[in-house]
């Protein structure tokens, strides 16, 4: 009767023992159970999807200039004069004149709604009523989102373009073709998220004239700023 005692012990012992081991073991292995009223902090959501903000920002004293091939008037500076609120007045220089044009961020959407040649003042005219309203950049940021606006097709073809300007190579940058059938053209824009336009291409039957960036100065680039020597 001892023996059969001692030995039920020893076999209760040993049980003990490997249960234990047993709940270490899975101590390592399986992930802690939060105690009941413990709330966790919530993990921010990852943002995934660019807004039109995000391609093309456009701060107020923002600046570009484009090497241009082509035609005598492909290369051009560009710089963001004022800014009030989503309203944004551009001043494009080339060879041949001075244009004023005004911006305007609205609903997932950034368009042209007010342009004039022969501008050479820097005045501040976001007050001017707006004349147009042709979409260039449009949510979402997607390969495949198309529209049309102004009398032509707009198309986002990929979303991680390499390219490669005089300032330098650019990766992930957002690829728009643009449609005017009227014209029988069709061109080429490519942005770079944080910094905007970095190169655009018109495309005819008989000729190609292109823009690449070669300097810039943005705000909210995550580059550092380079000049073609």
């Amino acid at each position: 009767m001892f023996k059969n005692k001692k030995v039920i012990y020893l076999v209760i012992m040993l049980l003990i023992i490997i249960l234990a081991v047993g709940c270490a073991k899975d101590e390592k292995e399986k992930p802690k159970v939060e105690k009941p009223g413990v709330e966790k902090p919530k993990e921010e959501p990852v943002k995934n999807e660019l807004t039109v903000k995000d391609v093309y920002p456009l701060s107020q004293g923002d600046y570009w200039k484009f090497a241009g091939t082509g035609n005598e008037y492909a290369s051009f500076e560009q710089k963001v004069l004022f800014r009030e609120g989503d309203r944004i007045q551009l001043q494009t220089a080339t060879g041949g004149t001075v244009m004023a044009m005004i911006y305007e961020f609205k609903d997932g959407k950034l368009m042209v709604v007010y342009s004039q040649e022969e501008f050479y003042e820097e005045e501040n005219i976001l007050s001017r009523e707006n004349e147009m309203s042709e979409v260039i950049l449009q949510e979402p940021i997607t390969v495949g989102n198309s529209w049309e606006s102004g009398g032509k097709k707009y198309k986002i073809e990929a979303i991680d373009t390499v390219v490669n300007t005089p300032a330098g190579q650019f990766k992930d940058c957002v690829k728009i073709s643009v449609v005017a059938e009227e014209f029988n053209s069709k061109s080429n824009v490519y942005y770079k998220p944080g910094l905007g336009l970095v190169k655009q291409e018109y495309l005819a039957e008989d000729y190609k004239i292109t823009a690449e960036l070669e300097e810039y100065n943005i705000k909210t680039a995550k580059f550092s700023h380079q000049t073609t020597k």
